[in-house]
C-alpha cells in the first residue's frame, strides 16, 4: 500500500529541510499525534544522518523510527516505522520526505510505504489507507503551518493540552 502526498509550502525550501532533516527529532514542535519525541539511542544506519533515528509517544502508542536514507544535497529522509500496537500483518513501514525548490518556495513530497502480509493487503488495506491518509493529510497541514509561521498548528496545540499528551511528557520527565 502507497500513499503519496505533494504540497506547497510558502517557505523556503532550507526552511522546511531544517524541519525534516536536521531537526528530524523535533516532530513533537509540530506534529499533533506526536506527543513526545527524541533521538533513538544505537548505531547509525546512514552515516550522513543527523541521528540514528527517534523514538516517538503517539496518538497511536509507542513508535521507534530507524532513518534508512539521508540525502542533505537532495533534501531527502527516509525512515521506517515500528510500533507496540503495529498488527502482525504489518510487515514493514517506511515513510520519505523530499523537499524541492520552487521558485523561493518549496514544493515537499511525503510518501509512505506500508508493505502488508496476504490476504489482509486485500482484506485491511482500504481501512488502513483511509486511517493513514488522515493522519498523513493532518501531518502535511501542520508541517506547512508550521514551516510558514514558525509557530504550531492550532490541533498541535490542542493536543499538546490534551490528558493523554501531558501525561507522556511526564513520563518521560
Amino acid at each position: 500500500m502507497k500513499i503519496k502526498r505533494t504540497l506547497t509550502i510558502d517557505a523556503p525550501p532550507d526552511r522546511v529541510w531544517d524541519i525534516l532533516g536536521p531537526n528530524y527529532t523535533k516532530a513533537d514542535d509540530w506534529a499533533s499525534s506526536v506527543y513526545v519525541s527524541g533521538a533513538r539511542p544505537g548505531p547509525q544506519k546512514v552515516a550522513a544522518a543527523p541521528v540514528a533515528g527517534r523514538v516517538c509517544q503517539t496518538s497511536l502508542g509507542p513508535f521507534t523510527e530507524t532513518i534508512e536514507a539521508y540525502d542533505e544535497a537532495r533534501r531527502y529522509i527516509a525512515y521506517s516505522a515500528t510500533g507496540d500496537r503495529m498488527p502482525g500483518f504489518m510487515k514493514r513501514l517506511v515513510n520519505a520526505w523530499t523537499v524541492r525548490p520552487k521558485g523561493g518556495i518549496s514544493e515537499v513530497e511525503m510518501e509512505l510505504n506500508a508493505e502488508i502480509a496476504f490476504p489482509f493487503n486485500i482484506l485491511v488495506a482500504p481501512m488502513m489507507k483511509l486511517q493513514f491518509g488522515k493522519v498523513l493529510r493532518e501531518a502535511t497541514e501542520e508541517l506547512k503551518h508550521f514551516a510558514e509561521t514558525g509557530k504550531p498548528h492550532p490541533r498541535k496545540t490542542k493536543t499538546d493540552a490534551s490528558k493523554k499528551a501531558i501525561e507522556a511528557r511526564a513520563a518521560i520527565a
